[in-house]
């Protein structure tokens, strides 16, 4: 990563202005024309540009790439990072120079500047060159609304401030001032940010408000997903599933069609997120079941989960990490910021938020019900009850998104949710666990050692299904009749 220290200073133009002779500050150099275009990236209430940092990737000029501009130490003064254009997301590096500010909150597309540049050097003694001068005819988008200026820069490169100095008073005796903003991007993000502030009881703000937060949370995390640091799996797995949860329950604020195919992204990487997460707590599970067993087996079957569960989570970890390291990764985070910034809405979106919501979450608990009549029929098949609680679990975020909109009952009803979600939860754990005992049982007994311990384990996990299923059907007959 590249890291620079630019002092620079903006200046307002009226349309086709352009700036007079500087000869009293140095020798003009030749005028060098380029065709720029830069994509902006800040957090939805624009954080980083109130806090004046700028993201940005550029294609054109003589510095094209990622930028983040960091405030330095002196007015005119920013300290610049560069990454490689190549890149196609936002460089890790660069959220982590800005994640006090960010605060977890994602960094999304929020505007281009199409810029044409007339470039000029001001040299001085011995061909040096003192600054560059700039003429900037800009369009900015922002959603869809456009704007466009023009601008100067005069930015040092050799130069001192007095270069600075000497040139603003040329300027000023022409009728030319320095801008209203120190950045064209706060300039394009103007009444963006205005509007960010004032309160919006539509649809479209409380889902993408609940959208952005998951979003966030995946790019906060990524590098610790990487290092299988703690408890960032998990996280990630529990924003990848509110995800989908919120895209199915509420897709009726959006065009139709438009999020099934990300939807079955977010499914394939909740599937590479959840075998290293299983993993975990099939290790925490089975350990602690160890207090079951005589003192001198629980040495010798601890040690055998432990060995297997280990490895068995090294390996689908590795397996994780190649994942990420995928066009198809790289595309799903892409096209989660691309949702959070410009999501493709039906016209019930901009409805209010109180209005049209409650509705989309009660098919979705009416989807628990039906399914949960189907488990009752035959309710010594496990499969139905896992059936029961996925679709829960979609109930759960569904009323966990509705929080902020409708306060305390929807809170109650994604407390109640989460009731079912956990006891059905650690059912499914123990499902899971019987499972691998049996594993482990047959190769411990091929390798010589007693079933008897094994035995006694599954046991303890049938104990502890029967308890779970037996408080999940009480949780969701109260989630249902409330």
């Amino acid at each position: 990563m590249e890291r620079l220290l630019e002092a620079e200073r903006k200046y307002a133009l009226r349309r086709g202005q352009e700036l007079p002779a500087l000869t009293a500050v140095g020798r003009p150099g030749p005028i060098e024309e380029f065709v720029l275009e830069a994509t902006y990236y800040d957090a939805p209430d624009y954080r980083l540009t109130r806090a004046w940092r700028v993201i940005r990737r550029r294609v054109g000029g003589n510095d094209e790439g990622w930028h983040l501009k960091l405030p330095g130490q002196r007015p005119d003064e920013r300290i610049e990072l560069h990454e490689p254009v190549e890149q196609r997301r936002l460089p890790g590096s660069f959220r982590a120079q800005v994640e006090d500010v960010l605060d977890g909150a994602p960094v999304v597309p929020v505007a281009v500047l199409r810029t044409r540049r007339r470039e000029q050097q001001l040299l001085g003694p011995g061909d040096t060159v003192l600054a560059t001068t700039c003429v900037d005819q800009v369009r900015a988008t922002v959603g869809e609304q456009e704007q466009d200026w023009w601008e100067a820069e005069v930015e040092l490169v050799d130069g001192d401030v007095a270069v600075l100095d000497r040139v603003e008073a040329v300027l000023a005796a022409a009728g030319i001032h320095r801008a209203a903003t120190g950045s064209k991007i706060a300039r394009a993000l103007d009444e963006a940010m205005v509007r960010a502030l004032s309160p919006d009881p539509s649809a479209r703000a409380a889902v993408l408000a609940y959208l952005a937060e998951q979003v966030g949370v995946l790019q906060d995390r990524e590098a610790a997903v990487r290092e299988d640091a703690p408890d960032a799996v998990h996280r990630s797995r529990v924003a990848t599933r509110r995800l989908r949860s919120a895209l199915r329950t509420y897709a009726g604020i959006f065009g139709p069609g438009t999020t099934k195919a990300l939807r079955k992204e977010l499914r394939w990487h909740a599937e590479e997120l959840g075998a290293p997460r299983d993993a975990e707590v099939l290790r925490e599970r089975l350990q602690a079941s160890l207090a079951v067993l005589a003192p001198a087996d629980r040495e010798v079957v601890g040690a055998r989960i432990e060995a297997s569960l280990a490895a068995a989570h090294a390996r689908v970890h590795r397996h994780l990490v190649e994942g990420m390291r995928t066009d198809r990764y790289e595309r799903l985070q892409l096209d989660l910021a691309q949702l959070v910034a410009a999501p493709r809405l039906d016209v019930m979106a901009h409805e209010r938020a109180a209005v049209v919501l409650p509705p989309m979450f009660d098919a979705a608990v009416d989807r628990v019900r039906r399914l949960a009549a189907h488990a009752a029929a035959r309710p010594g098949d496990l499969t139905r009850w896992h059936e029961v609680r996925k679709a829960a679990k979609t109930a759960r975020y569904g009323a966990e998104l509705l929080v902020p909109v409708l306060g305390r009952g929807a809170e109650a009803a994604r407390a109640r949710w989460e009731a079912v979600t956990e006891a059905l939860g650690e059912m499914q754990d123990a499902v899971v666990s019987q499972r691998v005992i049996g594993e482990l049982s047959w190769h411990a007994v091929a390798d010589g050692l007693p079933r008897l311990p094994f035995d006694d384990l599954r046991h303890e996990q049938d104990r502890l299904l029967r308890e779970s299923l037996a408080r999940g059907r009480e949780a969701l007959a109260v989630a249902l009749g409330g």
